[in-house]
């Protein structure tokens, strides 16, 4: 890949929310304006269970949008600083094929288009898979062009959780025609190919679209809690994401809930180490993150979520050069990750 190939998707730490409906005519009428007053509404039941109520041949869309900017300053015998700024859009088009006894769901996804804009220090990039971009621009960036309009299918639980993600034949056989240099593939690298596509892209990717709900019922005031682990550097997280019910009110004739999410960050590991000869020495690293969901209590969807996540990490470097001199080099990098998903 060249220096403007772009990470296909930003996890740095936490998971975001999801919208979707049961008609493409339904979706017209479930969309949330955040800068609307809705007035707030008394839920009968005081107790409610969030579950996704999807039914065979159910057709929803929607789009994610992920918006980064990063900063990164690197001090050694001078100076050096780096601003980049990228905005993702996926569109998505989702159908229910078939529902199990256990309310799981087999849904055919299909990411119709991906739009890519960024700016690295002053340098504006941009592709869009809807404007036919050329056999070059599309191995640039590969991985896009490759997900794009090459449906798969994905199992949901009713609480959100994605099982399974399976049939990406289409997007390997176009991964390798758009490459220059096309290998062929045994069946058992095919299958390698396919299960690292799946857990390192398009089952994060998917999640995404897909809020894990909480096991009890909730009321007014309600709160609970994920926790999950993930690796950065040298150091091993516990993501702390807290959710709390805000307030019901009724959207478009449907009761609605809107939910807050908070973000904390716990670290393990050793800031300070050796390595090959270059010794390393890391500042505590600083994260958090909040945002909001609304989810569709009478339809039994998420119809938008709004996230962001802020990262601050620096790193001292002690190494020779090839003079044989130690040199100390200073790295610094903060980044701010916002993430949309919304009906369409």
């Amino acid at each position: 890949m060249t220096k403007y190939h772009l990470k296909l998707i930003s996890l740095l730490i936490i998971i975001i929310i999801v919208g979707c409906s049961k008609s493409d005519k339904e979706n017209k009428s479930t969309g949330y304006d955040s800068s609307k007053a809705y007035e707030s509404v008394e839920i009968k039941d005081q107790n409610i269970s969030l579950r996704y109520n999807l039914e065979k041949g159910d057709k929803y869309s929607y789009k994610l949008t992920t918006i980064t900017n990063a900063l990164e300053s690197i001090q050694a015998d001078s100076l050096i600083k780096s601003n980049s700024s990228q905005n993702l859009q996926y569109i998505f088009n989702l159908e229910v094929i078939e529902i199990d006894e256990e309310k799981v769901a087999e849904i055919a996804i299909n990411i119709s288009s991906v739009k890519v804009s960024a700016n690295i220090n002053g340098q504006k990039i941009s592709f869009d898979t809807k404007a036919n971009p050329s056999k070059e621009e599309q191995e640039k960036f590969l991985e896009y062009s490759a997900i794009s309009n090459s449906p798969y299918r994905a199992r949901i639980s009713p609480k959100g959780e994605v099982i399974e993600v399976s049939r990406l034949d289409k997007m390997i056989d176009k991964m390798i025609s758009i490459q220059s240099q096309q290998q062929k593939l045994s069946t058992e690298e095919r299958a390698q190919l396919a299960k690292n596509l799946s857990n390192a892209a398009v089952r994060p990717l998917t999640q995404l679209i897909f809020r894990e709900l909480p096991e009890k019922q909730i009321a007014k005031d309600s709160t609970w809690e994920r926790r999950y682990p993930s690796q950065m550097t040298v150091f091993t997280l516990e993501n702390i994401a807290k959710f709390k019910v805000d307030d019901f009110f009724e959207i478009d004739g449907d009761k609605a809930a809107k939910i807050s999410a908070d973000l904390s960050v716990t670290y393990t590991g050793n800031k300070k180490g050796e390595q090959e000869g270059v010794k390393y020495s890391f500042d505590d690293p600083k994260m958090s993150g909040d945002g909001f969901i609304i989810y569709n209590i009478d339809k039994g969807i998420l119809i938008k979520s709004e996230t962001t996540t802020n990262v601050e990490i620096s790193v001292e470097v002690l190494a020779k050069d090839s003079m044989q001199k130690l040199r100390k080099t200073k790295r610094k990098e903060n980044s701010t990750n916002k993430n949309i998903v919304e009906l369409i």
